[in-house]
């Protein structure tokens, strides 16, 4: 009995990180409101929500690219150390023209968000050299 599974369509891969990430998105959102609206610095604020949803978005993303264990989870980690710079750094220039910093986050991830996909599916999830590395 093959329990391998199924393989997934670029399409329908991006349509299942939509989705995952929508979940991701509304919990990191709203531990960055949670902690802002408790009166954290935004760049804190920022920082805590990314380190909280780490695993929680390693497992949903790693369900998206089929990804079982925690091997690549430094990669992971790696991609969201660089992809939180560049949140705080557009979050700074949102605020800096005057948006506030709900609107200012929400106008970051507008940016962060496809570029975590790409990431994740090329970088952190690309396991094609891998799988022929091991035969």
């Amino acid at each position: 009995m093959n329990l391998s599974r199924p393989a997934v369509s670029e399409v329908g891969r991006f349509a299942l990180f939509l989705v995952a990430g929508m979940i991701n998105t509304l919990f990191g959102y709203g531990v960055f409101a949670l902690l802002t609206a408790l009166g954290f610095a935004e760049t804190a604020a920022v920082v805590m929500a990314t380190a909280a949803g780490v695993l929680f978005n390693f497992r949903t993303f790693g369900t998206v690219f089929a990804a079982r264990g925690l091997a690549r989870l430094p990669h992971f980690i790696a991609v969201y150390a660089v992809l939180t710079l560049l949140n705080i750094a557009i979050l700074a220039t949102a605020r800096g023209a005057g948006l506030g910093p709900y609107l200012g986050e929400a106008a970051a991830l507008c940016v962060v968000t496809p570029l975590t996909f790409l990431a994740l599916r090329f970088i952190v999830f690309n396991t094609r050299g891998e799988a022929s590395t091991r035969k």
